[in-house]
């Protein structure tokens, strides 16, 4: 692998941690191993004398926000006094489930301008003549695989909202109180924004997958009132549908990635290997 790509790979890493802390928002348990891992492949991301750290330290007028939301990140999530990610006696990862919108927001902030960086060293590689295609094939499958899972994920919370919101307006008879005017400003108006800031900068173009994105958003339009239910659909269907979609390209994509990345990450330690006369990456 060409010095550019070994350098673009190693944002992609801290990139795939990035995007992995989602799964803390999923309903299982979590090692407490795995995360020290994720919090130092994060925390070494931003030292100098890595990729990343050394293009955000020369280029820290143009990403002075994202490196103090990125440090935000990791004191909140990864950091000792973290209310939301809690380490336990028994080795696991204690999640507060009621702040799922912090996790979503943080990493759908952060990771935008961060993939950014990555694509700008993608073209830089195309420009000199140094692309290969181990990090061209990984780059579009890579985004999908970001895009579906998160929008997955954060439109399961939408919908929860969502029915809360039903439920609480039918209480109050369709008039608005402060709790659903909460739940609309807080949650509902946040979730839709970050899942139409994750289609709008999508890097790949099959249908399927772009397909399975915009069917969720016009469930979100749909409940915001912007737009007819299809077929005069019940919300349950809608969402069953649009969600069941999502995972069904999600489950689709996530081999391909896992392939794709273990052969960049085989063909970058073997590069590392043979840099350091066969000693161990």
């Amino acid at each position: 692998m060409k010095n550019i790509n070994q350098y673009n790979f190693d944002i992609i890493h801290v990139a795939t941690h990035l995007r992995d802390t989602l799964e803390y928002v999923l309903p299982r348990e979590h090692d407490a191993k795995l995360f020290e891992q994720r919090k130092q492949v994060l925390t070494k991301g931003l030292e100098v004398e890595t990729p990343l750290g050394k293009f955000l330290e020369a280029n820290k007028d143009k990403f002075t926000e994202m490196m103090e939301k990125y440090r935000e990140m990791l004191d909140e999530l990864y950091g000792d006094n973290s209310t939301i990610l809690v380490k336990t006696a028994e080795g696991k990862i204690r999640v507060d489930h009621s702040q799922h919108l912090k996790i979503y927001q943080y990493v759908t902030e952060i990771m935008e301008p961060l993939r950014d960086i990555i694509y700008f060293h993608v073209n830089l590689a195309r420009q000199h003549n140094e692309a290969e295609p181990i990090i061209e094939d990984l780059m579009p499958v890579d985004d999908r695989h970001y895009r579906l899972f998160s929008t997955l994920l954060i439109m399961q919370d939408f919908e929860k909202s969502f029915f809360e919101f039903q439920k609480v307006m039918s209480e109050s008879q369709g008039k608005p109180t402060p709790q659903s005017n909460y739940i609309v400003q807080n949650e509902l108006s946040v979730y839709a924004k970050m899942l139409r800031s994750i289609r709008e900068h999508n890097h790949f173009i099959d249908n399927d997958s772009l397909d399975a994105l915009d069917k969720c958003l016009q469930v979100v339009e749909m409940s915001e009132g912007r737009r007819e239910r299809r077929d005069n659909k019940n919300f349950p269907d809608l969402f069953k549908e649009a969600i069941d979609g999502l995972n069904t390209r999600v489950q689709a994509n996530a081999p391909k990635w896992q392939e794709l990345f273990n052969k960049a990450l085989q063909e970058m330690l073997a590069d590392i290997r043979k840099a350091n006369g066969g000693a161990q990456a």
